[in-house]
């Protein structure tokens, strides 16, 4: 091989490994481009979950002083943001009362999508959830049954795991 098609291999070679280096470095920056994007776009999306929360309560839930009246420690999302879910917002009552208000609200969401619960631990979480059919069915017999907590009451009697 000539000098001359050495040199031209050596500056090809060359080239290759600062494109080479351009491109990893431009697929970097393109990744950290799309997590900054991520971040901006939960802060976005999060911010004023507390303000998010009263204007709810008074629209949606039709307590109209909510603003003024009721106090929130805190509110936020759960879970990761993905543009393809909702994330549902927890809140903590300043006060119980204003807690027990607004889930004694909850009614007038029937026939929307929203929905107002407790929050439990998911020990107890997993066991409503097996306990919900057992209830439905006490309802379909025409008995009273309710779930306080993780315990389930027939009748207003405590319902062991037996029929």
């Amino acid at each position: 091989m000539s000098s001359f098609d050495s040199d031209i291999l050596e500056t090809i070679n060359k080239r290759q490994k600062e494109l080479d280096t351009l491109l990893k470095s431009m697929k970097k920056s393109e990744k950290d481009s799309r997590e900054k994007e991520l971040e901006l776009r939960d802060e976005i999306t999060d911010e004023n979950c507390e303000q998010k929360v009263l204007n709810f309560i008074e629209k949606e839930m039709k307590i109209f002083d909510a603003k003024e009246n009721i106090k929130l420690h805190r509110a936020h999302r759960l879970g990761v943001y993905r543009s393809t879910k909702v994330r549902p917002i927890v809140a903590k009552f300043a006060y119980f009362p204003d807690r027990e208000r607004v889930r004694a609200s909850a009614k007038t969401l029937s026939g929307t999508h929203f929905v107002v619960a407790e929050q439990f631990p998911r020990e107890i979480m997993e066991t409503r959830r097996k306990l919900v059919p057992i209830m439905k069915k006490a309802h379909d017999e025409g008995k009273e049954a309710y779930i306080k907590v993780d315990k389930l009451y027939i009748n207003k009697q405590l319902y062991r795991g037996h029929d």
